[in-house]
C-alpha cells in the first residue's frame, strides 16, 4: 500500500470498522482526505485540529514504526507510507482520548484560557471517543503493518520526540473576513494568564515545568492573535520578537544581569530574522526561552552542596504530592538527621520550613492566575485542613488566601470562587 489513492481507501474502511477519526496527509502537507463523527467535527476547535495535522512534520521520523503523540491531551497516532523510499503519504488517527477529564479539571496551560474556550475546549473533549493505551498500541501496530508489511518489536518506544508542529502558511485575509471568521468559530482572544504563568517560570528558571507548560500548549493560534496579515511567518515573527522581549524582561527579574540579558535577546531576535521557514522560527524560539531558563536557573542553584540540590529538586517536583524527609535522604543517600542539618545550614530554613514556603508560593500562583476554590488549592497542596492552611499562609504572606486573591485580582479577571 504505496500510492495515496490506496491509502485513502483504507482510511475510508478503517474510519467505517473503528468510528475513530482518520486522515490522509499529502506529502505536500495538505489533508487529501479525512472522516470523523459529524459531532465532532462541528466544534470550532476542529478547524485547528485539522492545520496542525496539516503541517505535523510527519517526514521527519521513520517510517519503520507507527508514532503516537499528543496535543493538549489529545492523543494521535500516524504511520507513513513510502514509494520507493519516498514518503508517499501519512495515515493519522486520532483524535481520541486515554481518560475524560472531569469536570472543571484543567491543568495549568487549559486554565489560562478564555472561559467560554474552556467550556467549548471541554465539550470537544465530550465528543472525542475513548481509546485506551493498549488498544491505541495495538491498533497502530496492526495498521502499520497493514500498510508497510513489517512487524515492529512489541517493546519499541512508539512516542513521538517533540517533532515540532509547523504549521501551513494561510492566505491573506481582509478585517472583515478576519472577525466573520473568529466569530463563526468562537474562540477568543487568551487573556493575560498564559503568558504570567509562563513568565513566572522563567523568573523562577523552572525548566521541567516550561517544558510541560509548553507541551500542553492548547490548539488554536487565534487565542495569541495575528500579528501580520500578509505573512504568516512574519505574523510569527512578530508574535516570537515580542515573546522573546517578555522573557528577557522576566530574566532580569529572575537575577540576570540586564546587559547579558538584552545582549542575548539582541542575538535570538537576529536569528529570527533570518529563518525563512516556519519551522526554523519555532525551534529559535525554543531555544532562546530554554537558554534563558538555564542561565537563571543556574543563578539560583548558587553553591548548594550535590545532596541539598538534589533535595530542591526533588520538592520542586512533588509540590502536589507527599515529600517527607525519609524520601528524601533515600533520594540522596543520607541519613535523615544529617541532611536536615546540612539543609538548614545551606537554605537557611529547615526542610519543612522551605516546603511550607514553596507551596504558598505555588499556592499564590493559583490564587492570582486562576478561580480554583480556595479548599481545592488547598487540598491540592496537601493542606488537608482549611484553617490550618490559612494560618500557613498569613505565616508567609501576612494576609489570608482570600485577602491575597483579592489583592492580585485583575480588574479584567472575573473570579467567581472566593471560599
Amino acid at each position: 500500500m504505496n500510492m495515496l489513492p490506496e491509502l485513502a481507501v483504507f482510511g475510508q474502511l478503517l474510519y467505517d470498522a473503528l468510528q475513530l477519526p482518520v486522515f490522509i496527509i499529502h506529502p505536500g502537507r495538505r489533508i487529501e482526505s479525512g472522516w470523523a463523527d459529524p459531532q465532532l467535527r462541528v466544534s470550532p476547535y476542529f478547524a485547528s485540529i485539522r492545520e496542525q495535522l496539516a503541517g505535523y512534520a510527519y517526514a521527519l521520523h521513520t517510517a519503520e514504526q507507527p508514532v503516537h503523540f499528543t496535543r493538549s491531551r489529545l492523543q494521535y497516532f500516524f504511520v507513513n507510507a513510502l514509494n520507493e523510499d519516498r514518503l508517499a503519504g501519512t495515515l493519522v488517527v486520532g483524535p481520541y482520548l486515554h481518560e475524560k477529564p472531569l469536570d472543571g479539571q484543567l491543568n495549568e496551560t487549559m486554565s489560562t484560557l478564555h472561559a467560554d474556550n474552556q467550556r467549548q475546549l471541554f465539550d470537544l473533549y465530550e465528543k472525542v471517543p475513548m481509546v485506551s493505551k493498549e488498544r491505541s498500541r495495538a491498533l497502530s501496530l496492526m495498521i502499520h503493518y497493514a500498510i508497510r508489511r513489517q512487524l515492529v518489536d512489541p517493546s519499541a518506544n512508539l512516542l513521538a520526540n517533540g517533532a515540532p508542529l509547523l504549521e501551513p502558511v494561510v492566505e491573506k485575509e481582509e478585517g472583515d473576513a478576519a472577525l466573520s471568521r473568529s466569530r463563526r468559530n468562537g474562540i477568543l482572544h487568551a487573556n493575560l494568564s498564559y503568558e504570567r504563568v509562563l513568565l513566572h517560570y522563567v523568573r523562577r528558571g523552572e525548566k521541567e515545568r516550561i517544558r510541560s507548560f509548553v507541551n500542553e500548549s492548547i490548539i488554536s493560534e487565534e487565542e495569541f492573535g495575528v500579528l501580520a496579515m500578509r505573512s504568516r511567518l512574519r505574523s510569527e515573527k512578530n508574535l516570537m520578537i515580542t515573546g522573546i522581549a517578555l522573557i528577557c524582561r522576566a530574566a532580569i527579574e529572575g537575577g540576570m544581569l540586564e546587559e547579558d540579558a538584552f545582549t542575548l535577546s539582541d542575538f535570538y531576535i537576529q536569528q529570527l530574522e533570518e529563518k525563512g521557514t516556519l519551522q526554523a522560527v519555532t525551534a529559535v524560539m525554543m531555544e532562546a526561552l530554554f537558554d534563558f531558563v538555564d542561565r537563571v536557573a543556574e543563578l539560583h542553584r548558587g553553591h548548594y552542596s550535590p545532596a541539598v540540590q538534589e533535595c530542591l529538586n526533588e520538592i520542586a517536583s512533588h509540590l502536589y504530592g507527599d515529600i517527607t524527609l525519609n524520601r528524601l535522604a533515600e533520594r540522596t543517600n543520607l541519613s535523615p538527621n544529617y541532611l536536615s542539618s546540612l539543609f538548614s545550614k545551606e537554605i537557611g530554613l529547615t526542610i519543612s520550613e522551605y516546603i511550607q514556603r514553596e507551596r504558598i508560593e505555588e499556592a499564590k500562583k493559583l490564587l492570582t492566575l486562576t478561580d480554583y476554590p480556595i479548599t481545592d488549592i488547598a487540598a491540592w497542596l496537601n493542606f488537608n485542613d482549611q484553617s490550618y492552611f490559612n494560618k500557613v499562609f498569613k505565616k508567609w504572606q501576612s494576609m489570608t488566601p482570600k485577602a491575597y486573591r483579592h489583592s492580585e485580582q485583575h480588574p479584567a479577571w472575573p473570579r467567581n470562587a472566593y471560599r
